[in-house]
This record gives C-alpha cells, sequence and structure tokens, in this order.
C-alpha cells in the first residue's frame, strides 16, 4: 500500500512548479482584471468630464451615464476578474499548458500528473515505469522558466493605461482642484453649470416647467436672435456662431452679427445679433461662442392669432329712437354722434391679451386674460363724439401677435341743421302791404324735424315768428309749406299781426329745427332751438298797388324786347330754310350733238369734275343750314317757354299781391302766356322734328324736297301765332301807356293840388302878418 502510494504521489519539486505557475496565472488575471477596471474608469472619468463640459447634461442624463457606468463596470469585473479568479485550475491543466510552451517535456510532466490523480489508473502501468517517468518530469521542470508562459505585453498596456488614467486624474486632482471638485459635484448630480471664460445670455427663450426653451413664432415670420456677451468678469468672443438643425434633417452653421464694440467695465454686454428669414417650420439650433455653449434652443412655428366676427354694438341716443343693433366692421364705419359703442370680436386662438388704442385721444387700453384665456372679445368703447380710428391687437396662448393691427375708422355722423330749400313763388322783390307769399322747396334732416315757423322783420326792427300750420311731426321731409300771408289776425287779439306801408322793408326767412338733444348730456353747450336751419333772408319791399303795377309793366317791357329778339330768330331760321336748294344743278334740253371730237371730250371731262365739286360744295351747304336752322329752333324753343314763364310769374304776382284787376290777368295768362306755352312745348318741338326729317334726306332730292316744304309751311304757322302773341304785347303796351298817362294825370293833379294848398297856406300866414 505505501509503495503504491509512492509511486503515484508527485514529486516534491513537481507540485512546486505546478504551484507555481497557478499562482502566477491568478496574478495575471487580477492585474490584468484590475487595470482594466481601472482604465474603464478613467476612460469614463475623462470622456464624462469632456461631455459635461461640452453639452453640460441635465441631472437626469448624468444619472443615467452612471448607471450606464457601472454596468460596464460590472461587466468588465465579471469578465476580466471575478469570472477568471473563482474558475478552479487542476493540475493537469497546469502541466496540459506545460507540456505546450515546453516540448522538452515529452509528455513526462502530463504522465505523471495523470498518474497522480487517479491512481487507479496507475495499476496498469510497470511501476519502475513509472518512477522513471516521474524522475524524467522532475529532471526536465528543474530547468523550466515558468515566466516564459506568459504573454506580458497585453498586460503591460492594460496596467501602463491604467497608470497613466491614474497618474492624470491625480494631477488633475493636484493641479485643478476647483475644477476636480467641481465635477466631482457634477458627477453628485449638482445642478450648476460649469464656470465658463465666456458666459452667452440669448434673449427671449426663458425655460418652460420641463426646462426646455422654446420661443414660439408665426409661420413665415422673421426672427431677430439677440445674444448678450456678459462682460463683466467674462471675456468677450472674437464671434458667436449658430448651429442649426431643420426639422427635416438638414443642418447648417452660421456666424452671428456683432453690434458695436463693449468694453468692460462701461457696458453690461457685446449684443450679437442674428435674423432668420421667414421661418416656414420648426427649427433647433444652438449658439456657441469660445467656452461657452447655449443648447437646445427651439423655434416652434404656430399660426397666427386671426380675428372674425368684428362688430361693433351701438347703442343710439335716444331722441333718434333707434333700436340698439349690431354692426359688423367693414371699413369706415359711420355711426351717429353721441352712439355708444362696444366692441366684440371672435379669435381664431384663445387669447390672453388684447391691446386698444384711440387715435382721438391717444389712449391705450389693455385687456388681459391670465387665467383661463378667451376667444371672444368685448371692449367698451364709450360716447363717440368725434372722428377716432381704433387699432387692435392681440397676444394668444403661444405669445404670439396679430401681424398688423385690425384697424377700425369710426365717423361720427354729425346731427346736421335742417336743411331748408325754399324759394318765394310768385313773388318778386316787391310786395304790397296785403300780400301773400307762398313758399315751394322742401325742408329735410338727417334725423327727423321737430318744428319749422317763419321769422320776419320790419326794417331792421326785431325779429317775430309766426308758426308752421303744418308741423313737421318728426318726419325727415316737410314739403308742404304754408303761404306767409301778411293780413293773417292775431287770434288773441283779433288785429293783424302785421301792418305793412308803403316804404317800409319786409324780411323773411323760413327755418327749422330738429330733435338733436345732446347738449346738455355731452360735449356742447348749444341747446337744440338754436341749432335751427334757415333758408336764405328774403328781402321785400313794400310800395303801393300803383308802384307794384308800374314795376311790373317795366318787367313786361323788358320780356317784350326779349321776345322780339326770338321772333326775329325764328324769323332769320325760315329765311334760311328758304336758302336750302336741292335742285341746285340745272338739266340741259335734251339735245345731243350727234358727233364729239378729241377737244370736245376733254373739255366735257372738265366740265364733269368742276360738276361734281360744286354739287359737294352744295350738298355741304345745305347740311350746315339745315344743322343751323334746327340748332336755332332748339334753341328759341326753350327762350319762349323762359318768357311764358315769365309771364305766368307776372300774372301770380298780381293775384298774390291782391292786385284786383281782371283784364290785366286775362291778358297776361289768356292772351299771352298760355300761346307762348303752346308754341314752345306744342309747335317747335314738332317743327324740330320735321327739321330732323329734312337733315335725314339732305343727300336725296327727291325725298329732301318734299320734307323741306312742309317745314317751311310750318315755320310760316309758327311765325303768324308768334305775330299774334306779339300783338298782343303791343295791345298791353298801349294799355299800359294809357294807364301810365291817367297815372301821370293824377300825379300833376296832386302836385297842383299840393301846390294850391301851400300857396292858400303863404296867404294866410301874410294876411296875420299884416
Amino acid at each position: 500500500m505505501n509503495s503504491s502510494s509512492s509511486r503515484t504521489e508527485l514529486p516534491v519539486a513537481i507540485r512546486h512548479v505546478l504551484d507555481a505557475v497557478r499562482r502566477q496565472i491568478r496574478a495575471y488575471v487580477w492585474l490584468e482584471g484590475l487595470a482594466m477596471l481601472i482604465v474603464l474608469l478613467g476612460i469614463a472619468f475623462w470622456l464624462g468630464l469632456a461631455a459635461d463640459w461640452l453639452f453640460e447634461p441635465p441631472p437626469g442624463v448624468r444619472r443615467w451615464a452612471l448607471v450606464a457606468v457601472g454596468l460596464a463596470a460590472v461587466y468588465v469585473g465579471y469578465r476580466y476578474l471575478l469570472r477568471r479568479i473563482v474558475e478552479p485550475i487542476s493540475n493537469t491543466s497546469v502541466a496540459v499548458l506545460l507540456e505546450r510552451r515546453f516540448p522538452a517535456l515529452a509528455d513526462h510532466l502530463l504522465t505523471a500528473v495523470d498518474v497522480s490523480s487517479s491512481p487507479e489508473h496507475a495499476s496498469i502501468y510497470d511501476p519502475e515505469l513509472l518512477l522513471e517517468t516521474q524522475g524524467a518530469a522532475e529532471a526536465a521542470v528543474a530547468d523550466l522558466h515558468t515566466d516564459q508562459l506568459f504573454n506580458r505585453i497585453p498586460l503591460a498596456r492594460a496596467i501602463g493605461a491604467a497608470a497613466v488614467l491614474m497618474v492624470s486624474v491625480v494631477f488633475f486632482a493636484v493641479l485643478a482642484r476647483s475644477s476636480f471638485g467641481f465635477w466631482l459635484q457634477r458627477i453628485a448630480l449638482s445642478d450648476e453649470l460649469w464656470p465658463r471664460r465666456v458666459h452667452l445670455m440669448v434673449v427671449g427663450f426663458p425655460p418652460d416647467a420641463a426646462g426646455r426653451r422654446v420661443h414660439k413664432l408665426a409661420q413665415d415670420d422673421d426672427f431677430e436672435l439677440l445674444v448678450h456677451a456678459d462682460t463683466e468678469g467674462y471675456e468677450i468672443p472674437d464671434e458667436v456662431e449658430i448651429r442649426f438643425r431643420l426639422a427635416d434633417g438638414r443642418r447648417g452653421r452660421d456666424t452671428l452679427i456683432r453690434v458695436g464694440e463693449a468694453e468692460a467695465g462701461r457696458d453690461e454686454f457685446q449684443l450679437f445679433r442674428y435674423v432668420f428669414k421667414r421661418v416656414s417650420g420648426d427649427m433647433e439650433f444652438d449658439v456657441v461662442g469660445g467656452d461657452d455653449r447655449v443648447r437646445d434652443l427651439k423655434l416652434h412655428v404656430v399660426e397666427r392669432p386671426e380675428l372674425f366676427a368684428i362688430e361693433l354694438e351701438c347703442e343710439f341716443p335716444e331722441y333718434l329712437e333707434r333700436e340698439s343693433r349690431r354692426l359688423p366692421v367693414t371699413g369706415g364705419m359711420r355711426i351717429p354722434e353721441g352712439t355708444r359703442l362696444v366692441l366684440h370680436a371672435t379669435a381664431t386662438k384663445p387669447l390672453t391679451q388684447a391691446n386698444l388704442h384711440t387715435s382721438n385721444d391717444e389712449r391705450d387700453t389693455t385687456i388681459d386674460f391670465p387665467n383661463q384665456p378667451e376667444k371672444t372679445l368685448r371692449w367698451e368703447y364709450g360716447t363717440l363724439s368725434a372722428d377716432d380710428v381704433l387699432l387692435l391687437n392681440v397676444v394668444d396662448t403661444d405669445g404670439v401677435a396679430s401681424r398688423e393691427p385690425y384697424r377700425v375708422s369710426l365717423s361720427a355722423v354729425k346731427d346736421e341743421v335742417p336743411q331748408v330749400a325754399v324759394r318765394l313763388s310768385g313773388i318778386g322783390s316787391a310786395i304790397t302791404p296785403d300780400a301773400v307769399l307762398p313758399l315751394v322747396g322742401k325742408v329735410t334732416d338727417d334725423y327727423g324735424l321737430e318744428r319749422a315757423w317763419f321769422e320776419y322783420q320790419v326794417d331792421g326792427g326785431p325779429p317775430a315768428t309766426r308758426p308752421l300750420l303744418r308741423q313737421p311731426a318728426g318726419d325727415q321731409l316737410l314739403d308742404k309749406i304754408d303761404a306767409f300771408d301778411t293780413r293773417e289776425t292775431d287770434l288773441s287779439s283779433g288785429q293783424r299781426a302785421l301792418e305793412l306801408r308803403p316804404g317800409q322793408r319786409l324780411s323773411l326767412s323760413l327755418k327749422a329745427a330738429d330733435r338733436f338733444n345732446l347738449g346738455s348730456q355731452t360735449w356742447s353747450s348749444t341747446p337744440p332751438w338754436e341749432r335751427a336751419g334757415s333758408s336764405q333772408l328774403f328781402m321785400l319791399e313794400v310800395l303801393t298797388a300803383a308802384d307794384l303795377l308800374a314795376l311790373l309793366e317795366r318787367r313786361e317791357l323788358a320780356l317784350r324786347q326779349r321776345y322780339e329778339a326770338i321772333y326775329e330768330k325764328v324769323t332769320d331760321t325760315r329765311n334760311l330754310l328758304n336758302r336750302v336748294e336741292f335742285d341746285g344743278s340745272k338739266e340741259s334740253d335734251g339735245t345731243e350733238p350727234s358727233t364729239e371730237s378729241p377737244e370736245a371730250n376733254a373739255a366735257a371731262e372738265t366740265t364733269d369734275s368742276s360738276g361734281v365739286a360744286a354739287a359737294q360744295r352744295a350738298l355741304a351747304r345745305r347740311r350746315l343750314r339745315v344743322a343751323g336752322s334746327l340748332q336755332n329752333v332748339l334753341q328759341s324753343a326753350d327762350e319762349i317757354a323762359g318768357i311764358a314763364e315769365a309771364f305766368d310769374d307776372l300774372g301770380a304776382e298780381l293775384e298774390n299781391n291782391r292786385i284786383d284787376n281782371p283784364d290785366l290777368k286775362s291778358r297776361l295768362r289768356e292772351q299771352i302766356a298760355q300761346p307762348l306755352h303752346r308754341i314752345a312745348n306744342e309747335r317747335m318741338p314738332k317743327l324740330a322734328e320735321q327739321l330732323k326729317l329734312v337733315e335725314e334726306h339732305v343727300e336725296d332730292a327727291a325725298a329732301g324736297g318734299p320734307e323741306l316744304a312742309k317745314t317751311i309751311a310750318l315755320a310760316d304757322e309758327i311765325l303768324v301765332e308768334m305775330r299774334q302773341v306779339l300783338d298782343r304785347m303791343l295791345e298791353l303796351e298801349t294799355y299800359n301807356e294809357v294807364v301810365a298817362l291817367l297815372r301821370g294825370i293824377i300825379t300833376d293833379q296832386n302836385e297842383i293840388n299840393r301846390r294850391t294848398k301851400e300857396q292858400q297856406r303863404e296867404r294866410l300866414r301874410g294876411l296875420f302878418e299884416n
């Protein structure tokens, strides 16, 4: 038993060699595993430092980075250290390793180890042979250099890298204590950012609740990026760069424009600017300058708020008697003066603010919706007293304002005084004391009439008033106006309200007042009755009936003279028509020569050409005479109508002045005015139509000649009628001369009586003196 055991046991020298190799393997594993772990942590240290310095990730990102480094460290420790350390190393494995590395062992070592590990297996071998094998193995391992088993280059690299990283970290901790300590704080998830030599501040990108820095703007708007480089305790970078990323994945960069030259101690910051033109989509960008970098800035494009259904709620003044209503805003709004306005509008997006500016009083109003944004807007403007322009800007929940202010032009429609457009009808510049003064025309107001009255004065005395019998009663139009009767009696006294005497002057006007009553309520102190509209002032001279008749006679004489001129013009027109010839070319007697010589043919051609020219000249004269005659007829018709109306006015003045002369009225109206109206309205238009027929056939002698004959005959008839009227005028002139002679006799008689009385007074005075 003892001899067998001694044969299978490994010699001490072999065991020492195997144990030495085993220790060396484990030392290699430990050194390499620890070096790899140190390398991992060192690389993580410096990469994390660089990434944190460049990007300054938030604590959440750093937390995940620490988790990733921890997982990587666990993986490296398990793979390069733990898994290999716990793995058992048998003598057989070591023997195999030695046999492969040192072929000189000739399998002696492996056989010795194998026999020693399995005594039962050794029984099949010869004991002597086993002893020799063990002796040979023992002798062979005595000269082995086990260090040659290991490739120390990877281990040296790992240890060198670990040493370099550890030394670099130590040097960093010694030479840059503040940075090392700050980095440890960052590893501990501190929120404090790295101190920089350059400090950049981007205007208009405040962080939201989630820490995102987003600026919202409307689509296709320009955006000006402003960057401030702090000068107090920081360096000013030579340039600042923007690096942007578009929504479609494209990237780009550009340099910001430096504005001015800031100096430390004088300026708080150096300004850099950059303009994005017509931004159409979302964009992310970073701002980099010096060692500072502002990251993850975003431009978010949103829709611009728009207003629609803009309306003005109008509460009209009470005196207009209109119901309140809403008017859609379209262009300039014409609103009655004194109307209370409320602006209503609806927006396409919820609003947080509305800014309103009125140009009239330079008033600015801001309406905020901070807690509950609204899509509807209501603003009380107040009372409209003058023209105004309202400018409206709105801001939505994205902070985007309307592109242009909404402009509402308010035109205050003043309540104009009533318009009195009347004239005297059938009354001239002189009247009798008993005259009736008819007024024709209309009185209008834009909103409604309150009352109308006459105002008159005698010789510049105090004005007096007389109300119209037909009052407007709130109507906007008064077209039936009472006549002013100078003989109207006063109901209270029963006497005439107006006593006129010859030689006086009467001033008369028609006035009307509207229902305007804003004077005591708003901006005007004018009472409504002083806002009366007035007609023109009619100045009338009061004459006796005889003096008025004399005045009318002079006017009649002037009308007759005008009529005589018209009669002469119509006579000349008839004579001009008589000169129109359709048969200017005379025909030959019908005999023609049987033979024609060449000289006769040439003379005939010359005669034919001159005949054509003469015919054309005759046609031109004919056209000119017919056209001139037609123009004279039309002009004369208008002039005769004017004369007829003037004679109507003379008859109306006789009637309105209460001059009782039936013969004179009959002559003026029935014998003169009515025939003149018939001539102007019936006969002269018919003559004009006949002349147009002649003008149509002016080139056709066969058709034009008969029409011309009819025209001349009609003109002769009209001249006869006009002559009859002229004879009536001459008869009236003879009558007027007789009347004038009688007036002269009466005047002379009055003068004789006056002189007789004066002589009698002189005689009586002489008798008293004697």
